[in-house]
Protein backbone atom coordinates (compact mmCIF):
# COMPACT_ATOMS: atom_id res chain seq x y z
CA UNK A 1 0.00 0.00 0.00
CA UNK A 2 1.16 3.38 -1.13
CA UNK A 3 2.06 6.18 1.44
CA UNK A 4 -1.02 8.28 -0.20
CA UNK A 5 -3.11 5.44 0.25
CA UNK A 6 -2.55 5.33 3.84
CA UNK A 7 -3.14 9.04 4.66
CA UNK A 8 -6.41 8.43 2.42
CA UNK A 9 -7.54 5.63 4.64
CA UNK A 10 -6.35 7.61 7.94
CA UNK A 11 -8.72 10.73 7.12
CA UNK A 12 -11.64 8.29 5.98
CA UNK A 13 -11.69 6.93 9.61
CA UNK A 14 -13.60 9.04 12.63
CA UNK A 15 -12.14 9.09 15.74
CA UNK A 16 -14.81 8.16 18.71
CA UNK A 17 -15.08 10.51 21.99
CA UNK A 18 -13.64 13.60 22.71
CA UNK A 19 -10.13 14.66 23.07
CA UNK A 20 -9.23 15.97 26.88
CA UNK A 21 -9.00 19.42 25.36
CA UNK A 22 -12.58 19.71 24.67
CA UNK A 23 -14.07 18.25 27.65
CA UNK A 24 -11.65 21.18 29.53
CA UNK A 25 -12.83 23.68 27.67
CA UNK A 26 -16.76 22.56 28.14
CA UNK A 27 -15.74 22.31 31.91
CA UNK A 28 -14.14 25.90 31.75
CA UNK A 29 -17.68 27.20 29.81
CA UNK A 30 -20.50 25.37 32.38
CA UNK A 31 -17.71 27.05 35.31
CA UNK A 32 -18.13 30.03 34.02
CA UNK A 33 -22.02 30.15 33.28
CA UNK A 34 -22.80 28.68 36.26
CA UNK A 35 -20.40 31.58 38.42
CA UNK A 36 -22.34 34.11 36.32
CA UNK A 37 -26.07 32.52 36.21
CA UNK A 38 -26.83 31.33 39.85
CA UNK A 39 -26.94 34.62 41.64
CA UNK A 40 -29.69 35.57 38.81
CA UNK A 41 -31.64 32.48 39.66
CA UNK A 42 -30.19 32.74 43.68
CA UNK A 43 -32.36 35.99 43.96
CA UNK A 44 -35.66 34.49 42.33
CA UNK A 45 -37.41 34.17 45.70
CA UNK A 46 -36.44 37.70 47.06
CA UNK A 47 -37.99 39.04 43.42
CA UNK A 48 -41.22 36.74 44.07
CA UNK A 49 -41.66 38.48 47.46
CA UNK A 50 -41.11 42.00 46.34
CA UNK A 51 -43.74 40.96 42.90
CA UNK A 52 -46.19 39.41 45.23
CA UNK A 53 -46.02 42.16 47.80
CA UNK A 54 -46.22 44.89 44.90
CA UNK A 55 -49.59 42.95 43.52
CA UNK A 56 -50.46 42.93 46.91
CA UNK A 57 -50.18 47.37 47.24
CA UNK A 58 -51.72 47.56 44.15
CA UNK A 59 -55.00 45.52 45.10
CA UNK A 60 -54.94 47.75 48.17
CA UNK A 61 -54.66 51.00 46.06
CA UNK A 62 -57.67 50.18 43.57
CA UNK A 63 -59.79 48.18 45.98
CA UNK A 64 -59.71 51.20 48.55
CA UNK A 65 -60.99 53.20 45.51
CA UNK A 66 -63.35 50.97 44.49
CA UNK A 67 -64.99 50.16 48.04
CA UNK A 68 -64.99 54.37 48.35
CA UNK A 69 -66.69 54.89 45.12
CA UNK A 70 -69.48 52.24 45.88
CA UNK A 71 -69.48 54.04 49.43
CA UNK A 72 -70.19 57.54 47.69
CA UNK A 73 -72.97 56.38 45.56
CA UNK A 74 -75.27 54.15 47.72
CA UNK A 75 -77.85 55.59 49.64
CA UNK A 76 -77.09 53.40 52.96
CA UNK A 77 -73.47 53.84 52.96
CA UNK A 78 -72.04 57.53 54.49
CA UNK A 79 -68.37 58.23 53.70
CA UNK A 80 -68.39 60.93 56.51
CA UNK A 81 -68.52 57.97 59.65
CA UNK A 82 -66.01 57.28 61.47
CA UNK A 83 -64.83 53.93 62.77
CA UNK A 84 -66.88 51.64 64.70
CA UNK A 85 -65.44 51.41 68.38
CA UNK A 86 -64.75 47.81 69.79
CA UNK A 87 -66.14 44.88 68.45
CA UNK A 88 -68.73 47.03 66.95
CA UNK A 89 -68.77 47.24 62.90
CA UNK A 90 -69.91 50.32 62.55
CA UNK A 91 -70.19 51.90 59.00
CA UNK A 92 -69.90 48.45 56.56
CA UNK A 93 -70.82 48.12 52.80
CA UNK A 94 -71.19 44.93 50.89
CA UNK A 95 -68.81 44.46 47.84
CA UNK A 96 -68.85 41.28 45.85
CA UNK A 97 -70.47 39.44 48.23
CA UNK A 98 -68.14 40.61 50.80
CA UNK A 99 -69.24 42.84 54.24
CA UNK A 100 -66.70 45.52 54.61
CA UNK A 101 -66.17 47.41 57.48
CA UNK A 102 -65.77 51.27 56.45
CA UNK A 103 -63.55 54.41 58.31
CA UNK A 104 -64.83 57.42 56.55
CA UNK A 105 -66.05 55.63 53.49
CA UNK A 106 -63.00 53.32 53.05
CA UNK A 107 -61.79 50.40 54.26
CA UNK A 108 -60.40 49.40 57.86
CA UNK A 109 -57.27 47.96 58.71
CA UNK A 110 -59.05 45.18 60.42
CA UNK A 111 -59.10 42.07 58.75
CA UNK A 112 -63.18 42.45 58.31
CA UNK A 113 -61.78 45.08 56.31
CA UNK A 114 -58.95 45.78 53.67
CA UNK A 115 -57.94 41.90 54.40
CA UNK A 116 -61.54 40.60 53.37
CA UNK A 117 -61.47 43.36 50.43
CA UNK A 118 -58.65 42.07 48.97
CA UNK A 119 -59.33 38.43 49.34
CA UNK A 120 -56.34 37.53 51.86
CA UNK A 121 -56.19 35.68 54.66
CA UNK A 122 -53.77 35.38 57.45
CA UNK A 123 -50.97 32.20 57.37
CA UNK A 124 -52.69 30.96 60.96
CA UNK A 125 -55.94 30.18 58.98
CA UNK A 126 -54.39 28.53 55.78
CA UNK A 127 -53.43 31.57 54.18
CA UNK A 128 -50.61 32.95 52.23
CA UNK A 129 -49.35 35.98 54.26
CA UNK A 130 -48.87 37.46 57.90
CA UNK A 131 -51.14 39.82 58.76
CA UNK A 132 -50.83 41.97 62.15
CA UNK A 133 -51.65 44.96 63.46
CA UNK A 134 -49.55 47.91 64.62
CA UNK A 135 -50.29 50.72 66.72
CA UNK A 136 -48.79 53.82 66.29
CA UNK A 137 -45.19 53.51 64.89
CA UNK A 138 -42.57 56.22 64.61
CA UNK A 139 -42.67 56.50 61.19
CA UNK A 140 -46.24 57.70 59.92
CA UNK A 141 -48.07 58.00 64.12
CA UNK A 142 -50.67 56.03 62.82
CA UNK A 143 -52.21 52.73 63.81
CA UNK A 144 -52.83 50.29 60.82
CA UNK A 145 -52.21 46.43 59.57
CA UNK A 146 -49.21 45.18 58.58
CA UNK A 147 -49.05 42.41 55.49
CA UNK A 148 -46.12 40.28 54.64
CA UNK A 149 -44.92 37.28 52.67
CA UNK A 150 -44.70 34.54 55.00
CA UNK A 151 -41.64 33.83 55.82
CA UNK A 152 -38.92 35.03 58.04
CA UNK A 153 -38.89 38.90 57.46
CA UNK A 154 -38.14 41.77 60.61
CA UNK A 155 -40.15 45.01 60.93
CA UNK A 156 -39.56 47.34 57.83
CA UNK A 157 -38.56 44.49 55.93
CA UNK A 158 -41.18 43.54 52.88
CA UNK A 159 -43.99 44.55 54.08
CA UNK A 160 -47.16 46.65 53.05
CA UNK A 161 -48.90 48.86 55.88
CA UNK A 162 -52.55 50.04 55.80
CA UNK A 163 -53.52 52.75 57.74
CA UNK A 164 -57.35 53.76 57.23
CA UNK A 165 -58.27 57.97 57.40
CA UNK A 166 -58.67 59.38 60.77
CA UNK A 167 -61.19 61.77 59.59
CA UNK A 168 -63.78 62.84 56.79
CA UNK A 169 -62.18 63.79 53.35
CA UNK A 170 -58.89 62.20 54.70
CA UNK A 171 -57.34 59.28 52.07
CA UNK A 172 -56.12 55.73 53.77
CA UNK A 173 -52.02 55.62 53.92
CA UNK A 174 -50.77 53.13 51.89
CA UNK A 175 -47.00 52.15 52.70
CA UNK A 176 -45.06 49.94 50.52
CA UNK A 177 -41.20 48.73 51.91
CA UNK A 178 -39.94 46.08 49.66
CA UNK A 179 -36.51 47.15 48.93
CA UNK A 180 -35.52 44.58 51.53
CA UNK A 181 -37.14 41.15 50.17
Amino acid sequence: MSRLAQISRYAQTKPNGFTLIELVVVIIILGVLAVVAAPKFISLKSDAYASSMQGVAAAISSGKTMVYSACVISTSCDETAAAGTGNGLGNSITVQGQSITLAFGYPRHTAAGIARMINITDNNVGGEFNITTIDKNSINDRDGLRIRPNADYGTNKCEIRYSQPLAAGEQPLVEVYIDEC
